[in-house]
């Protein structure tokens, strides 16, 4: 077993109320063929939203990019209507619907 499998399966025991969820990197998933071969990458617990303004990107909350998620997860009415300081917006983003999961990187497979 390598390491990230082993690690992954020591959060999983560590936190087994918690969804697992599967990161794909870009490269894999690069046109319309149909499945790809993957590899395990780094897991770790995290908290995530999927953004609904602009796009559907994934946020983390360990990236604390404060303004980044309030753009992704707000309209741009409320979004413009916030103060321009970070902290004074940190209960905006505290209170952002977070959804505590395991973090699990699919990686492309190394081709050496």
């Amino acid at each position: 077993m390598n390491k990230a499998t082993a690690d992954l399966l020591q959060i999983i025991k560590e936190n087994p109320d918690l969804p697992i969820v599967p990161i794909v990197d870009a490269e894999i998933v690069d046109d319309d063929y149909g499945r790809y071969l993957g590899a395990w990458g780094g897991a770790y617990v995290d908290e995530y939203i999927v953004g609904k303004y602009y796009d559907d990107r994934v946020i983390f909350k360990s990236d604390n990019d404060v303004f980044n998620a309030l753009e992704h997860c707000m309209s741009h009415e409320k979004f413009e209507a916030l103060p321009d300081d970070e902290e004074k917006c940190r209960p905006y983003y505290d209170n952002l619907p977070w959804v505590k999961a395991i973090i699990v990187y699919i990686n492309k497979v190394d081709e050496n």
